[in-house]
């Protein structure tokens, strides 16, 4: 099933940023300007409220694209969030509107930049972080989540809501990518990195407006905090690999029931 909205990418616009693939590949991350429109932001923030309702009123359905709220809250932070979504992933077979972004130029030409070459979509999420949401541990993405794949991945997150260090912006620690080191997990933990191997003097906040990326290396330590604030801070999130790799994701889309 697949959105009816109108296409969301405005045609007669020629938006792309430049991006300095050697500040990427030196701190392992990068931030860029908007490439949306305020009315494309608003169309996005309404497809992720369509998604967010069909996936409430068919849970079951949808089971194995949610991430609920309660799983990853403490237990002082639970009361009301027992039935709160925290992410769905994927979501652009299920949505023209962000599929389309996927692949549109003004996303791809600027990761394929850094690369220095095509890419393929890899994996594609929506995170929502509302009022009360949960974070998201101190991680790296591959050593966490892609170990079966490869390594040659670059995230890029767009703000769907404006993102502070009360709402949850994301934090990260520049350079930690190099060497492609993998950080001790913390004791009892699946993906979440030892605290005490995080040098806190090197956190860097990265607060971006609505519209706004950051592009990261899947070995950059990053980390968002609970959302303090009475507003959503929503993202899309795409990752990309190397075309000359293939479509290595490609099944990634689960058997809805």
């Amino acid at each position: 099933m697949t959105t009816t909205l109108n296409p969301l990418v405005n045609k007669n616009e020629n938006k792309i940023v430049s991006v300095d693939a050697n500040q990427f590949w030196r701190d392992g991350y990068l931030t860029a300007p908007s490439v949306l429109t305020p009315e494309q932001i608003v169309q996005m923030r309404a497809e992720s409220d369509r998604l967010l309702s069909l996936h409430m009123e068919n849970p079951e359905r949808y089971k194995h694209r949610i991430q609920w709220e309660k799983n990853y809250l403490d237990n002082e932070y639970l009361a009301g969030m027992e039935r709160v979504i925290r992410k769905l992933e994927p979501i652009s077979d299920l949505s023209s509107i962000f599929a389309e972004l996927a692949h549109d130029e003004k996303i791809v030409k600027p990761v394929a930049t850094i690369f220095g070459e095509p890419v393929e979509l890899f994996e594609d999420k929506l995170n929502y972080k509302l009022p009360g949401g949960s974070p998201y541990a101190w991680h790296q993405d591959w050593s966490c989540c892609w170990r079966a794949h490869t390594d040659e991945l670059i995230t890029c997150f767009i703000y769907l809501d404006d993102a502070d260090e009360v709402n949850g912006c994301l934090q990260v620690v520049p350079g930690s990518h190099i060497g492609k080191k993998i950080y001790p997990f913390k004791e009892g933990g699946h993906f979440e990195i030892d605290p005490d191997h995080i040098d806190k003097d090197k956190i860097i906040p990265v607060p971006l407006k609505a519209g706004e990326m950051i592009f990261f290396d899947s070995y950059l330590l990053h980390y968002s905090d609970l959302n303090r604030s009475n507003a959503p801070r929503r993202a899309i999130i795409y990752t990309y690999n190397p075309a000359r790799l293939g479509k290595i994701n490609e099944h990634r889309f689960p058997q809805d029931e």
